[in-house]
C-alpha cells in the first residue's frame, strides 16, 4: 500500500501564524523568520493541498474561503497542543513563579506581602514582571497575570480577586481652593491628572456620577500611575484614587479623598491563568494564597 504524503508540520505552523495575522510580515516577526519564509512554506501548503490558501495583493494578502475555514481549524489544533504540552511539563521543584502585573500593584499591593508569600512556599520563589495593563498571551515564561480589568478574558480561567471604590483625591492645599461641598462639575472643573494606560478613569466616574466627559479642563497625564499620585501629593491637579493604590497617602494625610464622590469602580483585580496552568499544584496554592491575603484585608467582596 502506498504511503500518504506526510504533513508538513513547519508550513502548518507558518500558515497557523500567517492566517492568524492576515500577514506574511506580521508572522515573520512573530515567528523571527524572514518573510519571504513564511511564504515559502505557505506556498509549500498551497501545493500539498492543491488549492490556494491566500489572495496575493500589492498591499498585503487576505485568505481566501477554503484558507479561512483551515485556519480556524488549524489554531484550533495548535491551542490544544500548547495546552497538552503545558500540562504534561514537568517544572523544576525549585522554579520560579512568575507573575505580571500592574507597576503600582506590584509596589504598593504584592512586594509588602513577599514574606507571607515565602512562608507560604517554601521551595519556590516570585518573580514579578510590569505590564501595562495587558497580558501576553505569548508569553510562556509568564504564570500568571493580575489584571485590573472587567474580568472578561475568553479562554483563560479567571479569578476576581478584590474591587474597589474609587474618589477623586487632591492635596490638603488644593483641597482648601475648592469650595466645602463640591459637586462634580466643580471637580471636573479643575486640572485632572490621567495615567495614560488607566486612561477610563476619569471619564469612567464622570459617567458614574452623570457627568458629560465632553466638560474635562486642562488635562495632565503621566506614563503610571505612581506619577499620577506624585503630582497630586504636589497640588498639581486632581486624581482619581483607587482605594488600596493611594491607603498610603490618605493614612499620612498627603491626600484627601472627596468621599461623597465615591463611586464603585467597574473593574476589579484578577488573577488571569491559562486553563493548563490553573490545575498546576503550585498555581492552585498561589491563588489560595492571594484569596487568602485579600480575605485579611477583607477585601475579598469589596
Amino acid at each position: 500500500m502506498k504511503n500518504k504524503r506526510l504533513l508538513p508540520l513547519n508550513s502548518l505552523q507558518a500558515f497557523e501564524a500567517a492566517g492568524r495575522h492576515e500577514s506574511f510580515l506580521d508572522a515573520a516577526a512573530e515567528q523571527s523568520v524572514s518573510s519571504g519564509s513564511i511564504s515559502r512554506h505557505v506556498r509549500l501548503l498551497e501545493n500539498y493541498l492543491g488549492t490556494e490558501l491566500f489572495v496575493r495583493r500589492r498591499n498585503g494578502v487576505a485568505l481566501t474561503s477554503a484558507g479561512r475555514e483551515l485556519a480556524e481549524t488549524v489554531s484550533a489544533v495548535f491551542r490544544d497542543l500548547r495546552t497538552a504540552t503545558d500540562r504534561v511539563r514537568q517544572p523544576r521543584r525549585d522554579r520560579a513563579i512568575v507573575i505580571s502585573t500592574l507597576p503600582i500593584f506590584a509596589e504598593r499591593w504584592l512586594y509588602r506581602r513577599i514574606p507571607s508569600f515565602r512562608r507560604a512556599f517554601d521551595h519556590a520563589e516570585l518573580r514579578v514582571e510590569a505590564h501595562n495593563g495587558e497580558h501576553d498571551a505569548e508569553r510562556e515564561d509568564v504564570d500568571a497575570w493580575i489584571l485590573y480589568s472587567s474580568g472578561r478574558h475568553p479562554g483563560y480561567s479567571v479569578t476576581r480577586l478584590f474591587g474597589e471604590e474609587v474618589f477623586p483625591v487632591c492635596s490638603p492645599q488644593f483641597r482648601e481652593t475648592l469650595s466645602a461641598h463640591p459637586g462634580p462639575e466643580e471637580v471636573i472643573g479643575q486640572p485632572l491628572l490621567h495615567d495614560i494606560y488607566w486612561d477610563t478613569d476619569w471619564p469612567d466616574w464622570a459617567r458614574a456620577v452623570g457627568v458629560s466627559t465632553g466638560e474635562f479642563s486642562a488635562n495632565m497625564r503621566f506614563a503610571l500611575y505612581k506619577g499620577v499620585i506624585r503630582a497630586a501629593v504636589d497640588g498639581m491637579g486632581m486624581a482619581v484614587g483607587h482605594g488600596e493604590m493611594v491607603a498610603e497617602e490618605l493614612a499620612t494625610g498627603q491626600l484627601v479623598p472627596l468621599a461623597d464622590l465615591s463611586v464603585v469602580s467597574e473593574k476589579s483585580y484578577h488573577l488571569v491563568m491559562s486553563r493548563s496552568s490553573a490545575n498546576n499544584p503550585a498555581l492552585v496554592r498561589l491563588k489560595e494564597w492571594l484569596l487568602e491575603e485579600c480575605a485579611a484585608r477583607k477585601l475579598r467582596n469589596a
